[in-house]
């Protein structure tokens, strides 16, 4: 009897324990790609290099998500790049460890809102609608929209069109549910200075997904705000811009294919870009599987930059790459991506690499 009594309340006790786990749970998780390649910079001279993050940046992440009963959910993630090839961290634009995502939130039959930082829109529709996603170096729209990748230069202007990161720190976030395959976010960072001398950000998307066909459209009017860093170096974290953005992508089966366009406009007091005014950016891509396993990935796009008092001037990237999966968390690829500006000799990449999730 005594006996019987024992494995009823071990039983119960299991399942009191399999229920607090089933309302609460942490997970660490991340990506690490290594590469060897040669890499030429526009006007530069070819370097053979191994290094980490030629398709997406190297990182490590940790999340939560706790059951708050009535439907509401208590979420974290922290994240940090890492260095695949050398085990360093890779910081942040604003010199942060935590250079990926930092943020707390509430999610809920109302939506999802987020406090800290996370992604910006532009961003998040930048990867979506091209073949190589979020790769620095053979994304044409990110290497246009953010310049960190290995074959771009700085003169005459930036290509750093989007400026800031690709998350925003010190941000508010909120993100509706879906309806009918709708959805809509808006993000607000604030300046946090009342000297006046900076001015806020925010951002608006909207996003539609229904079968194979995907859209979203996204508006951007980037205040500047004080720097985040301690470094006396540092630059002001947001500098002034407006952008524009739509983008879509459509599933036939045999290729995919993706589309987006881009305007950007800078204010006069914008000092990280003074001397390109306008830009407008392209990009047409396809993602053809060729095996179960393997696709071929292929995309074009062009920036167009118009400089005040000065020639106006052109960047011109075309990618072409092979990716293969070993298994559902194990690829290998190989790609290669050439780049012409306006009056300077061709820079390009070739790399083949190795990249797992865990």
């Amino acid at each position: 009897m005594f006996a019987k009594k024992n494995l009823v309340a071990a039983a119960a006790l299991l399942a009191l324990v399999g229920a607090a786990q089933a309302q609460s749970s942490v997970k660490l998780y991340g990506y690490l790609e290594a590469d060897f390649g040669s890499y030429k910079s526009v006007g530069g001279k070819a370097a053979t290099k191994v290094q980490s993050g030629d398709m997406m940046t190297s990182f490590i992440g940790f999340s939560g998500v706790e059951d708050l009963g009535g439907g509401l959910k208590a979420e974290f993630m922290l994240e940090s790049f890492v260095g695949g090839d050398t085990g360093s961290n890779v910081p942040n634009q604003a010199g942060q460890f935590w250079s990926r995502a930092s943020w707390v939130g509430l999610s809920g039959g109302f939506g999802k809102v987020i406090l800290g930082q996370y992604d910006n829109a532009l961003f998040t529709s930048g990867l979506l609608y091209n073949p190589f996603g979020s790769s620095m170096t053979f994304s044409p729209t990110m290497r246009h929209f953010y310049d960190l990748g290995s074959t771009t230069i700085g003169a005459p202007g930036t290509y750093a069109l989007s400026q800031g990161d690709t998350a925003w720190v010190n941000s508010i976030t909120y993100e509706t549910p879906v309806f009918g395959g709708f959805a809509a976010s808006l993000q607000f960072s604030p300046k946090e200075d009342s000297s006046g001398t900076y001015k806020n950000s925010y951002t608006a998307s909207a996003s539609y997904n229904v079968g194979a066909f995907s859209a979203m459209a996204v508006y951007v009017d980037g205040g500047k705000a004080p720097k985040v860093s301690s470094s006396a170096s540092a630059s002001p974290y947001i500098m002034p811009f407006r952008a524009a953005n739509v983008g879509a992508s459509y599933d036939f089966g045999v290729v995919k294919a993706f589309g987006q366009y881009s305007q950007f406009k800078y204010y006069s007091d914008n000092l990280f870009n003074s001397e390109v005014d306008k830009a407008k950016v392209w990009q047409l891509g396809v993602s053809i599987p060729v095996t179960a396993s393997g696709s071929v990935l292929a995309s074009y796009g062009q920036s167009k930059y118009q400089v005040v008092n000065d020639d106006d001037y052109s960047s011109k990237i075309f990618s072409l790459g092979y990716d293969h999966a070993l298994s559902k968390r194990t690829s290998v690829f190989a790609a290669y991506s050439n780049e012409k500006v306006t009056d300077e000799k061709s820079g390009r990449a070739i790399a083949v690499g190795v990249k797992h999730n865990f």
